[in-house]
């Protein structure tokens, strides 16, 4: 028998070996002859310059082999002539179209977030990276992915759907920087079945101010209030973190009170207590780590008074008492200033000439 096929077209992925053989009673007619041990020869009738690992073949082979790779993201097509030969009997060339559909080659690719925000990867087809080679990103190309875990981290999980980006939201539950690796595998072509060598996302997960335990402080009038929170009780406060305020809860009994807007390593205030009561006063304050922004915060400030006592005199005779009993005066913030409890100690500036004076250092009502 000699050999009589049919011209054929068959379908390959980019970098995915061939192996073709004529079927006896196959091809498009349904009338191919193929006896058995039938060898085959081949020359490329129709080349494709963004074809590459194609060859022609002199030397009689049992099957047509090749491994072809498509440096395009749309399907390309190269044409073969094959001929037949079965014993000394040699059949009429025939045609074989390949259909080289692209298969996803993207390099490794890298994301930077702050804790709590999503990172998303969408490849683009061209794309030249950091190391001179091109994406190759196919139309409809879908992504599974591996993670490899982070103890410190929450949010990434595998993901065996096939996805047209890769994403996650992470959350970095220290204070310091993070990474989180996936290895990602494409997929393009009809039911995903051309599949790209897989490559890696590496996402940097920067650490945010998270302070949800401020306390509150307490201060005395016209004494400079410092506030810087502490990490631990959940607060989450890495290194370098500066804050701006606003005052959120006034309190118009308290002077001294301001906003900032630019950031600072801390809370600076001096506050002014214009009463003889504690006053208190809530700020609003955001934390900032670098490009990372923290949920604001609520620090409540108690201003304890401070006594403000203007200079006083008083006349008596010579071996008489003399008593000065300070009382609050203050309205509107002028006037002695006298809490309740307040004591006394004082200093004598001696006077040669005078008996009974002395100095006081335990505070007495």
């Amino acid at each position: 028998p000699t050999p009589e096929i049919a011209n054929e077209t068959i379908a390959a992925c980019s970098n995915a070996p061939i192996t073709y053989t004529a079927t006896n009673g196959g091809g498009i007619t349904n009338n191919n002859i193929v006896p058995t041990n039938t060898l085959y020869t081949w020359t490329i009738k129709t080349d494709n310059a963004s074809i590459t690992g194609k060859s022609a073949q002199a030397t009689a082979q049992s099957t047509f082999t090749q491994t072809l790779r498509n440096t395009t993201n749309t399907p390309k097509d190269i044409v073969y002539t094959l001929i037949p030969k079965s014993g000394t009997c040699t059949g009429t060339p025939f045609d074989l179209t390949v259909t080289v559909n692209p298969t996803p080659v993207i390099a490794a690719k890298t994301a930077t977030i702050c804790s709590d925000a999503p990172f998303t990867i969408s490849p683009t087809n061209g794309f030249v990276n950091s190391n001179n080679t091109v994406d190759i990103v196919p139309a409809n190309t879908t992504y599974t992915w591996a993670v490899t875990p982070n103890a410190n981290v929450t949010g990434e999980a595998n993901e065996p759907a096939a996805q047209t980006s890769i994403s996650q939201t992470l959350t970095n539950n220290t204070n310091t920087v993070q990474t989180v690796t996936y290895t990602v595998t494409p997929r393009s072509g009809a039911a995903g079945n051309c599949v790209g060598a897989t490559f890696q996302v590496v996402v940097t997960v920067n650490p945010k101010p998270t302070i949800t335990n401020p306390g509150s402080r307490a201060v005395c009038s016209n004494v400079e209030l410092i506030y810087v929170p502490s990490s631990g009780a959940g607060n989450i406060i890495p290194s370098g973190t500066k804050y701006s305020w606003n005052i959120s809860i006034d309190n118009p009994a308290i002077t001294g009170q301001t906003l900032e807007s630019t950031a600072q390593p801390f809370l600076r205030q001096t506050l002014r207590n214009t009463t003889n009561t504690p006053q208190p006063i809530v700020y609003e304050l955001t934390p900032i780590s670098g490009t990372c922004t923290g949920d604001p915060f609520f620090l409540t400030v108690t201003v304890n008074p401070t006594p403000e006592v203007a200079n006083k005199t008083a006349s008596i005779c010579s071996e008489g008492t003399f008593t000065i009993s300070p009382t609050n005066t203050v309205a509107n913030g002028v006037g002695d200033i006298v809490p309740a409890n307040t004591t006394y100690t004082w200093a004598v500036d001696p006077n040669a000439n005078v008996t009974g004076q002395s100095d006081q250092i335990t505070g007495v009502n």
